[in-house]
């Protein structure tokens, strides 16, 4: 029977080599192993790092909002409907009847990011992201010096003129979506502004404006109208103090008509203005999708439609006509 070979056994230097190959093959494993793991403990401690860095970061959580009210000076009266915009950007919204107002964060807002509160007829207050970041914040904006307007004599021989378009069809359109359970699309149009070019051929008075409103769905529309300069074939400064608004109750559409004459508006010859339209509010839902709309010819090569999204936002030109104009009375 055969046995076991011994230490003073010829077959033990070969028995012991095999032996130590064996351990060194476990031994390399052995290492290969926790060098595995040291990597993977490496990669789980990076990962965990980078995440909690991400969680860590300075910006806002999702979600929260920027929120503050706009008062008159130093009184308790509210500025309703004052545009709220970050300089630059298509980021803001326009307070409610009480001054109040809130729009989300985004991780497109810098700290620094200047925002700017104005409403027609008052002085513009600017602050900083940051400053909303902190906490809700009160505004006060004060009423803009008024110049005397010199008391108009109107010619005795005057002719009537049209300035804009007066057909109601189109293939673009302006306005703004209803949904039946969120409204968020209907918060996101707040303080989006939609005009055109306008030049007089001769002097004139402004009788009314006028604009159609192909469909509308809602309870109530608020709307801001706004006459603007033209400096560098861009909208500037405003032509007229006062704050203008059209109200259109119980889903009113066709054509919408606002009586100029008490604001003595003259344009001289050549002059060119942007008339313009902002969306503030509105009120109600619909039983199904809709949407509320102003027309306009598209393309036309001759005419411009501009348009931003919010107040302080970069402007966006179209080779379009909106359905709206103005009645004037002209002379040479």
């Amino acid at each position: 029977m055969n046995s076991l070979p011994n230490a003073n056994s010829h077959h033990a230097p070969a028995l012991a080599r095999a032996f130590l190959c064996a351990l060194q093959r476990y031994a390399t494993r052995l290492h290969s192993l926790s060098c595995i793991n040291q990597r993977y403990s490496f990669m789980r401690f990076t990962l965990l790092i980078g995440f909690s860095l991400i969680l860590c970061r300075p910006t806002l959580l999702v979600g929260q909002t920027l929120q503050g009210q706009v008062y008159y000076d130093s009184t308790a009266a509210p500025v309703p409907f004052a545009s709220v915009g970050v300089k630059g950007k298509a980021l803001g919204t326009v307070a409610d009847a009480q001054g109040r107002f809130s729009f989300s964060d985004s991780p497109d807002l810098a700290a620094t990011d200047t925002v700017v509160v104005t409403c027609v007829g008052y002085q513009p207050a600017r602050l900083v992201v940051r400053q909303l970041r902190q906490q809700p914040i009160t505004i006060r904006l004060r009423k803009q010096p008024q110049t005397l307007r010199e008391v108009m004599v109107r010619h005795q021989q005057l002719k009537p003129q049209v300035l804009g378009r007066t057909g109601t069809s189109g293939i673009a359109h302006w306005g703004v979506n209803s949904i039946v359970a969120d409204s968020t699309r209907r918060r996101e149009k707040l303080g989006s502004e939609f005009g055109t070019f306008l030049t007089s051929s001769r002097n004139c008075y402004v009788d009314d404006f006028n604009v159609y409103v192909a469909r509308n769905p809602f309870r109530q529309v608020r709307l801001r109208l706004l006459f603007y300069a033209v400096r560098n074939s861009r909208p500037a400064e405003l032509l007229l103090p006062a704050d203008i608004q059209l109200v259109l109750t119980e889903q009113q559409h066709g054509w919408i008509s606002v009586d100029l004459r008490p604001y003595n508006l003259q344009l001289n010859k050549g002059q060119k203005i942007v008339v313009a339209l902002q969306w503030l509010d509105a009120v109600g839902e619909t039983a199904s999708y809709d949407s509320f709309d102003v027309p306009a010819a598209f393309p036309t090569p001759l005419h411009l439609v501009y348009t931003r999204n919010k107040s302080q936002d970069q402007w966006k030109f179209y080779p379009g006509q909106p359905s709206l104009y103005l009645n004037v009375q002209s002379w040479r």
